[in-house]
This record gives C-alpha cells, sequence and structure tokens, in this order.
C-alpha cells in the first residue's frame, strides 16, 4: 500500500552518492531514484484497519490491532535495511498485553520489502523498545529490546534483553537476558530506535539514565550520564527518558533525550523542550534553557537523530513533532544542524505535512502522522525514517482521542536536499 501522491520509482536512475553511515564511515551502495521533490511515503507496518498492508497475527485469527515504537537500520557496505516495531496484538496501549517485535527487511536499500516476520514474541508479556545497532568490525546486528510484564504491571523493572544476528538480519538468536544491564530502579527504557558505533569502533546504545556501551573486543556495560540517575525534585522519576545519541564531526557524542515530563509539561522548569548533553563518558556539559532547550521544542515524545554527511559536509539530523502543546505529536518536523547542533536554522526545517500521506487527514479512516520516529542513513545519499501514523476513528478528533487510535508505521525516503539545499 503506498501512501504518497506518487510511487516509488525503481529502476538504474539514480541520485548522487551524497551520504555516510556514520562520521567518516563511507558506504558504497547503489542509489536509487526518488520523484521530483525528494520525498516519499509508504506504509510499512499497517494496523488491523490498513487493508493489505495490515500485518496478520501469528495465530492466523485477524491483524495486529497497531503497530508502534520503530527501529531501522541500514547496514554499511550492504543494501540491507533492518526495520523493526512493536506488534500489538490487541490494542494500543502500553499495556494492552502480548507485545511482539515485528521486522521487515529490504535487501535494496529500502526500495522493496519483505513480509513481516516475529523475531521475538515468546511467551506472556511485552517485547518493546526496539534499539538496533551494527558492529562493522564483526558484521553482527544487535536488537536491544526490554521484557515487560503485562497490564498494570507494566512499568515495573523491566529487564533489558539483547537479540543478534550475524547474517544482516536474515535469522536471529533468541533473547537473551542481560540482567546485568538493568536500570534497577522502577521503569527503563532503551532507545528506542538505534545505537551508533563510534569511529574508534565503540558501540553505544541510548538508554534511561545512562549510555550501554561495547568497546571493540570487550562486553557491554552501562555507563552514566549527567544527572542519569538522580530523582526529580518532587523525589519521583530520573530526567531521562527515551533517547538518541549521535557522534559529532569534532569526536563528541550528543544526547538528545526526552526530558521528565515534570520539566516539560503543566508550566515544569523547561517546558515543552528536550535534555541534552554533549561530551565523552567523564567530561559531559548540559546546556540550559538559553540553549538547546528552546533550540528544540518539544510535546513530550520519543526523537530520531543521526549523523549524516551532505555534499561532503557533516549535518546532524533531527526529527521530532516540533509542538509545545502537551502530547501533540502530530507536527513532524525534519531539521538539519551543519555545526554539530550549535544552531539549527530556519532554512533546514521543513514539516513532513508539506508533502502530505495521501490518506492524511481528520476524518474516519484517514491517517494522522506523528509520533515516535526513527531515522537511517542508507550510503546512497537518501535517508530512510519510519514515523508513527494513527487511523482516525472519530471526525476530527482532538489529540486526546488519537492517543486511543490504532497506529500504523510510515515509512519516508527522502533525498537530504528536500530538507538541506543545494547551496
Amino acid at each position: 500500500m503506498t501512501l504518497s501522491r506518487r510511487m516509488f520509482l525503481g529502476g538504474a536512475a539514480g541520485v548522487a552518492a551524497l551520504g555516510l553511515t556514520g562520521v567518516g564511515v563511507a558506504s558504497p551502495q547503489r542509489a536509487f531514484a526518488l520523484d521530483p521533490d525528494g520525498m516519499e511515503s509508504k506504509m510499512l507496518f499497517g494496523d488491523a484497519q490498513a487493508g493489505a498492508a495490515s500485518i496478520p497475527k501469528e495465530s492466523g485469527n485477524g491483524n495486529y490491532h497497531s503497530c508502534r515504537i520503530p527501529a531501522i537500520l541500514a547496514i554499511p557496505g550492504t543494501g540491507v535495511v533492518i526495520a523493526v516495531v512493536e506488534g500489538r496484538p490487541d490494542g494500543v496501549a502500553d499495556a494492552s498485553g502480548n507485545i511482539n517485535l515485528l521486522m521487515r527487511r529490504s535487501t535494496d536499500s529500502g526500495l522493496t520489502w519483505s513480509v513481516a516476520t516475529t523475531i521475538a514474541g515468546a511467551g506472556a508479556g511485552g517485547w518493546t523498545n526496539p534499539t538496533l545497532v551494527h558492529d562493522r568490525t564483526t558484521g553482527r546486528v544487535t536488537c536491544f529490546t526490554l521484557r515487560r510484564q503485562e497490564g498494570a504491571e507494566y512499568n515495573v523493572e523491566p529487564d533489558v534483553y539483547v537479540l543478534t544476528s550475524d547474517n544482516n538480519g536474515a535469522t536471529w538468536t533468541s533473547p537473551v537476558a542481560r540482567t546485568d544491564l538493568n536500570r534497577n530502579a522502577g521503569n527503563d527504557f532503551i532507545g528506542p530506535g538505534n545505537g551508533i558505533q563510534r569511529v574508534d569502533g565503540t558501540l553505544v546504545v541510548p538508554a534511561r539514565g545512562r549510555l550501554i556501551t561495547k568497546a571493540p573486543g570487550g562486553d557491554w556495560s552501562n555507563v552514566s550520564i549527567p544527572g542519569g540517575f538522580l530523582k526529580a525534585a518532587d523525589g519521583h522519576g530520573l530526567p531521562y527518558g527515551e533517547g538518541t545519541v549521535a557522534e559529532r564531526s569534532d569526536g563528541q557524542l550528543i544526547l538528545n533525550y526526552r526530558a521528565l515530563d515534570a520539566e516539560i509539561k503543566n508550566g515544569g522548569t523547561f517546558p515543552n523542550t528536550r535534555r541534552i548533553a554533549i561530551g565523552n563518558p567523564g567530561s559531559w556539559q548540559q546546556f540550559g534553557s538559553e540553549y538547546w532547550r528552546t533550540q528544540i521544542i518539544d510535546p513530550g515524545a520519543h526523537a530520531a537523530q543521526i549523523s549524516h554527511t551532505i555534499n561532503g559536509n557533516p549535518f546532524l539530523i533531527h526529527l521530532n513533532s516540533a509542538s509545545q502543546q502537551d502530547d501533540n505529536r502530530y507536527q513532524m518536523k525534519l531539521r538539519a544542524s551543519a555545526d554539530n547542533g550549535e544552531t539549527w536554522p530556519n532554512a533546514y526545517e521543513r514539516f513532513l505535512s508539506t508533502d502530505p500521506l495521501a490518506s492524511e487527514g481528520n476524518q474516519v479512516g484517514d491517517l494522522r502522522e506523528g509520533g515516535y520516529s526513527a531515522l537511517t542513513s542508507t550510503g546512497s545519499g537518501i535517508v530512510l525514517a519510519l514515523v508513527e501514523a494513527r487511523r482516525v476513528q472519530d471526525a476530527n478528533p482532538t489529540i486526546g482521542q488519537l492517543n486511543d487510535y490504532p497506529c500504523a508505521v510510515v515509512l519516508r525516503r527522502f533525498d537530504p536536499s528536500w530538507l538541506v539545499p543545494a547551496s
């Protein structure tokens, strides 16, 4: 089911190679064409009302009610792209029940895709927060996930698990518990979305209150981040929620996290903004209200962030809902920074709604794009994004109503020139 107003274009026509998958890491892959304006969309994981794009349940008794929480990873030096989401069989809510991890895989840089398969689904409870990372040295792909209880106990100390693939996602191991990586303090988050591999080979995965890192030849371990294990002033929760990490061109990490609700909602200290830190373990710098937090507004949701080279120059690309209304996740904006995130100029930002889905709207059966997202660079210059899209159940719904509607996940493919005009 194609959602853009134009069909995907294949064939030999391509675009110039513009991108890298990480700082200084070349990925010569086959380029492929985009439609004239450089932005296309396609439903990748459908909700139960998505017709042919719906995802059947393994038991054969209907389709998944909703798909949420996307992760996407292009494997350097190949045309393989792996997309993973949470399949929620019976409802859209976090506590809806037996949540599974569903995967679709492309071998042509995101042009065509396999059918959805289940990579984690055994037993009752939820497999949640998929977070993908690739080791270019060993070729191994790791998917971090959390194992959560069902129902009211959903947020009680979920455990960290890992799945691995040594054949570019064609097959996966069963999930393996890594309780040594647990946060052990109430609700936990890994990612979701992506980890990265640094220029020195270290793997880095964002998690609540910490990073999970792996040095070349070593094993995974927790590394603290500034204030990550401190409680808020009211004694509840932690200041870091779901987050992203990228390596800047100067070699420093940039952490971009969903802040604590008490900070950003209902007149909090930093209303409708994100929590940012740069640096390296042991030498972090956090920014205050006059700097990062006012440049990237946020309604209290997950975002996506990657490093990407455009026309030979390093950029950061960021995607989230640029709304100052609590929980309004439906104003998705792409931004780019040419100076490692010091500034985010208006010239390098565009709302996804400027190229709306063909079925975008406010009437019953339409989609409202927005919510959690994930980004990856194919290495051919093209960027891929996964974005949640809610299925409208009542005409002209309020923001609150949308939260309870079935959810699908849409693929966006775009040339960076859609966001960063050629100079």
